[in-house]
C-alpha cells in the first residue's frame, strides 16, 4: 500500500490571503448583506417619491449640493489612496501603506465633519415626515459605516506601525481595503439618491 508523499513544511503557505481565507469570504458576505440594506432603503426612497406629487415633502427645499459634492469627492479620493497603500504593502513597502492609511483616514474624517456641518443646518429632522426619515436614515447608515471603517483603519495603522504587516502577511490590510472600497462605492448611489435625484426627477 503506497503512502501519500510528505509535503515539506516550508512548501506550505504560512499566510493565506484573498479568497483562500475564510475571513475574506466573511467580509464579502457582510458586504452583500449591507448592500442589500442600502438597496432596500434607496428603493423605499423612490417608492415614496413615486407616490408624492411634491418632493421633498412638506415644503422642504431641495438639498444644497456644495458640501455633499465636496464630501463625495473626498470619499472617492480616499478610495484611491487606500488602494494605493494596499498595493504598497503587497510590494513590501510599509511606509507607503502607512501614508495611504493616514491620508484615507483624514479624508474620510473630513467627509464626516462636512456631514455634521450639513445636517446641523437642516431645517427638518428625522421625524418631520417620510422624506426626512429616509434622508436621515440613509445618510446616517452610511455615516455609521464610515465611522466603523475609520476605527478598523486606525487599528490597521497601529499594527502597521508595529511592523505586523509585510509583503507575505497582509490579510488584515486586504480586508480593511475591501470594506473601505465598499463604503466608497456605496456612497455613489447614496449621493445620487439624496442629492441629485430631487433635481432630475
Amino acid at each position: 500500500m503506497s503512502q501519500s508523499p510528505v509535503i515539506p513544511r516550508d512548501a506550505l503557505p504560512v499566510h493565506v490571503t484573498g479568497s483562500r481565507h475564510p475571513l475574506w469570504w466573511g467580509m464579502i458576505m457582510l458586504i452583500v448583506i449591507e448592500f442589500t440594506v442600502f438597496a432596500s432603503l434607496i428603493v423605499s426612497y423612490f417608492y415614496y417619491r413615486a407616490g408624492s406629487l411634491v418632493w421633498p415633502l412638506g415644503g422642504i427645499a431641495r438639498p444644497s449640493l456644495l458640501l455633499p459634492t465636496i464630501g463625495e469627492g473626498l470619499m472617492l479620493v480616499s478610495g484611491a489612496t487606500m488602494y494605493w497603500g494596499y498595493r504598497g504593502i503587497k510590494a513590501g513597502d510599509r511606509r507607503r501603506l502607512m501614508i495611504g492609511l493616514a491620508v484615507s483616514w483624514l479624508l474620510a474624517a473630513a467627509f464626516l465633519a462636512l456631514k455634521v456641518i450639513e445636517y446641523s443646518g437642516l431645517d427638518y429632522r428625522w421625524d418631520t415626515n417620510a422624506y426626512g426619515s429616509l434622508v436621515w436614515t440613509i445618510s446616517g447608515f452610511h455615516a455609521g459605516h464610515t465611522i466603523s471603517v475609520l476605527i478598523f483603519t486606525a487599528v490597521v495603522f497601529v499594527l502597521t506601525w508595529q511592523g505586523y504587516f509585510r509583503a507575505d502577511r497582509y490579510l488584515g490590510v486586504q480586508i480593511n481595503t475591501l470594506y473601505w472600497l465598499y463604503v466608497v462605492i456605496v456612497s455613489l448611489p447614496v449621493y445620487a439618491t439624496i442629492y441629485l435625484s430631487p433635481y432630475v426627477l
